[in-house]
């Protein structure tokens, strides 16, 4: 199993791969936009754990592209952001998560093994944080 991790921001990146470092999932990151849908292209992911503030090419534009592929329209999607900005969403009325930066360690573990284990779209999760509320109001 594979978990993809999207960030232009190198050390958040690094944080979030030994965030979940010990996970049984292989952790591939990726740079950029366009890295990442280099990286879905070459290989399948259980997850998609993505940055909406990219470079060029915007977290939501990569999800849009990755739904556009049949094959991957089921791949979990997990939205990062140190923003409130939902001004655009891949498909409206999907349900997505959105974690506001700085992440809550504990949080977003416990929601990506909740999503795994469902091997299914991820629902809203109790406890998933919402960009219109601080990441710091964990209700778990």
């Amino acid at each position: 199993m594979k978990i993809l991790l999207v960030d232009d921001d190198r050390a958040a990146l690094y944080a979030l791969s030994e965030m979940l470092s010990d996970l049984p999932a292989e952790l591939v990151l990726a740079e950029s936009g366009e890295d990442a849908l280099r990286q879905i292209l070459k290989q399948e992911f259980a997850l998609i754990l993505l940055d909406v503030r990219l470079p060029k090419m915007d977290g939501f534009e990569v999800a849009a592209a990755i739904r556009s592929l049949e094959r991957l329209r089921r791949t979990p999607i997990v939205f990062m952001s140190a923003n409130e900005d939902r001004r655009k969403q891949p498909r409206p009325g999907t349900p997505e998560i959105y974690f506001r930066k700085p992440l809550a360690p504990d949080l977003v573990r416990s929601t990506i093994i909740s999503i795994l284990a469902q091997g299914a779209p991820p629902a809203p999760l109790p406890g998933a944080v919402d960009l219109q509320r601080p990441a710091m109001q964990n209700q778990a």
